[in-house]
C-alpha cells in the first residue's frame, strides 16, 4: 500500500492566497479583468469549479503566468483525486488492457475454428 499523499494546491488556494489576499483584490476584481461573470470566479476560488483552459488563457493574462501552471495546477489535483478514490480505483481495477483484451479475443477465436 503506498502512503497517502497531501492533495496538492488547488487553482483556487493559488488565487486566493497568491494573487487575491496580497494584492488586497476582491473576487468582483478579478471578474473585471477576466471579463466573467462574478460567479465564475467565487467558484474558482472556493474549488467549487474545476479550472477550463479558457480560464487559464485568462488567468495567465492577467497575472503574466503560463497557461501551463495554471492547468498543472488543475491537473495535479484532478490525478490525486482519482488515486484517493476508492470508487475510481475499483471501477480503473475492472478495465482490461489492450494485451489482455486481444489475448482473450485470439483464444475464443481459436475455440471457434
Amino acid at each position: 500500500m503506498t502512503q497517502a499523499t497531501r492533495k496538492p494546491t488547488t487553482v483556487g488556494d493559488v488565487l486566493l492566497y497568491e494573487y487575491l489576499e496580497p494584492l488586497e483584490l476582491k473576487i468582483n476584481d478579478l471578474a473585471e479583468m477576466l471579463n466573467v461573470h462574478r460567479n465564475s470566479v467565487s467558484a474558482l476560488v472556493n474549488n467549487n469549479r474545476k479550472l477550463t483552459p479558457d480560464m487559464a488563457f485568462r488567468l495567465s493574462v492577467v497575472f503574466d503566468t503560463s497557461v501551463d501552471f495554471w492547468l498543472n495546477l488543475q491537473n495535479s489535483v484532478d490525478i490525486w483525486e482519482i488515486e484517493n478514490d476508492a470508487r475510481t480505483q475499483e471501477e480503473i481495477s475492472r478495465v482490461t488492457s489492450l494485451e489482455a483484451y486481444l489475448a482473450r479475443k485470439e483464444t475464443q477465436q481459436h475455440r471457434v475454428a
